[in-house]
């Protein structure tokens, strides 16, 4: 069967104020020793693990990435050997890497900043805190922090909104959980992104064939921290706000190669890439940029000629799908949706290492 291609319609930017115009500098803790009272700044965007001071223990890089709000001064972070915190656990809590509160005279105000950490094998607990009891977002700037595997790029955890801290444990080396939407809303609970429904035939079978396969091959710069996106509905006011989200993506790591893959319903979309610097793909250290595919085929390279915070691309998939049933959006599919197409995604990812 001939496949048809999707079209790109137009590629519209819109104007918006940037969040923030200063990026710091790319900075690597890898030192057992290392001070909590300051971190040291070194290009260092290798993904394979490295060999600690101990000659025969490997370790894994994890990437903490960080935007400040206007109060840089209300935050820290901390890794723990285990599950223990702290905050919960003051007297028996071991810390291994810790930051200082980011002083906002250093520049760290609305800025971001990615520390990558090598840890061996092991059960380790991240906690982001915040000494004024409001997180990182929102009524003071729009901040955010994400934690990633760089061996594999996957997301660990990310958020913005908390009280005083927020904490998570995870077992180095990293293996994704399956993924999860707990409450059926459409929203995988772990990266918080949105997956699109499945779509089956009237037997509740998924299809063998895909007429209108959305494909995203994005390469990241050395802060992936910055990067997220959306596929939306368009709506009949033509603003990408208005039209529902059917598929997202990110915060990254850096310097990372990722390959998507969806399979959608006919219909009008826009492809929204949002950038928090407001730079695109373009780093201290690194250029990244992304392109669009429709069935295999480029439709779109962007990402690296931006000076506002988003993009977007309108996109049309006409191709009908005479074997699906008609659309639905309950949590059964969504579910299945979820555990299919996080095989293709991770197919994906490890391919392009």
């Amino acid at each position: 069967m001939a496949k048809q291609y999707i079209y790109l319609l137009a590629l519209l930017k819109v104007i918006a104020s940037c969040v923030g115009d200063d990026t710091m500098g790319f900075t690597s803790i890898n030192d057992e020793n290392s001070s909590s009272d300051a971190v040291a700044t070194v290009p260092d965007p290798t993904l394979a693990p490295t060999t600690s001071a101990s000659p025969t223990e490997t370790c894994y890089r994890i990437e903490i990435g960080l935007i400040f709000d206007e109060y840089p001064g209300e935050t820290r972070w901390e890794i723990t050997k285990g599950r223990r915190n702290t905050i919960d656990n003051p007297d028996t809590a071991v810390v291994l890497k810790t930051s200082p509160y980011y002083d906002p005279n250093n520049g760290y105000e609305e800025a971001s900043e990615t520390h990558i950490i090598c840890l061996p094998q092991g059960k380790y607990t991240f906690t982001i805190m915040d000494r004024n009891k409001d997180g990182i977002c929102c009524d003071n700037g729009e901040g955010r922090y994400a934690l990633t595997y760089q061996p594999t790029g996957e997301i660990i955890t990310h958020g913005s909104e908390f009280e005083q801290y927020e904490s998570v444990s995870f077992v180095i080396p990293y293996e994704t959980p399956p993924l999860r939407d707990s409450d059926g809303d459409g929203i995988e609970d772990r990266t918080k992104n949105i997956i699109p429904p499945m779509i089956l035939t009237d037997d509740g079978i998924p299809l063998s064939n895909c007429e209108n396969e959305f494909g995203l091959h994005l390469e990241t710069d050395d802060y992936g921290v910055e990067t997220t996106w959306e596929l939306r509905e368009r709506s009949t006011t033509d603003k990408y706000q208005d039209g529902k989200v059917v598929a997202s993506g990110g915060p990254y790591t850096s310097d990372f190669t990722y390959d998507v893959e969806y399979c959608l319903y006919p219909g009008k979309y826009t492809f929204v890439f949002y950038d928090w610097q407001c730079d695109g793909l373009i780093g201290k250290e690194l250029t990244g940029s992304y392109t669009l595919k429709v069935n295999g085929k480029d439709v779109h390279t962007g990402g690296t000629d931006m000076t506002e915070y988003w993009e977007e691309v309108k996109l049309d998939f006409t191709k009908e799908q005479p074997d699906a049933a008609t659309r639905s959006s309950s949590s059964s599919q969504i579910g299945m949706s979820i555990t299919a197409v996080f095989s293709v995604v991770i197919i994906s990812v490890i391919a392009s290492m």
